[in-house]
């Protein structure tokens, strides 16, 4: 359970970009641990991605969880926080003093780009690497259709993306089963 708490208090400190682009590392150190299954990891990326709040958080919990219990799921998820916690208090003040500077934007504007490749990773790795070469094809193309309406009803109609999500999950069981 400490080298659980160390990998997400390590992981914490050193990433960026979000929940999604914490995916591939935490899939490593799953697999290299043993913690889970690729099956179960992918499952679990899955009620994450559904479950409220930041998935990594919630995937960190999981993972945790099923590793050590309660208590390992405690020990991810405050190992995940904390860092956060930590650095955005010390930049909230940093950025409260700077503010008036124009590198402040500039900074976050050169991280962007990362970011997007880090969050097309993930889905590169997860969406690709779940499938075997027989099935590529067919859940390929079905996956494709999804993401096309679902970016559809989200941009065009506006609609939530709870619905969106529903409808994804909805498609999944109905064409991927």
């Amino acid at each position: 359970m400490w080298s659980m708490f160390l990998f997400f208090l390590k992981l914490g400190f050193l990433s960026f970009g979000g929940g999604y682009a914490l995916i591939p590392l935490i899939q490593e150190e799953a697999a290299r641990r043993q913690w889970m299954t690729h099956s179960a990891f992918l499952d679990a990326v899955g009620v994450a991605g559904m479950s409220p709040g930041p998935v990594a958080v919630n995937l960190s919990s999981i993972i945790g969880y099923q590793t050590y219990g309660i208590g390992g799921a405690v020990s991810a998820l405050i190992g995940l926080v904390l860092p956060s916690m930590l650095v955005s208090a010390l930049l909230l003040v940093l950025i409260f003093r700077l503010r008036k500077k124009t590198f402040i934007d500039r900074i976050f504007y050169g991280l962007q780009p990362i970011v997007t490749a880090l969050i097309l990773f993930a889905v590169y790795r997860l969406g690709l690497g779940s499938l075997e070469h027989a099935q590529v094809h067919g859940q390929l193309l079905v996956g494709i259709c999804i993401v096309g309406v679902g970016w559809m009803m989200l941009v065009r109609y506006r609609m939530h993306p709870v619905f969106i999500l529903l409808f994804s999950a909805i498609c999944g069981a109905a064409f991927l089963a």
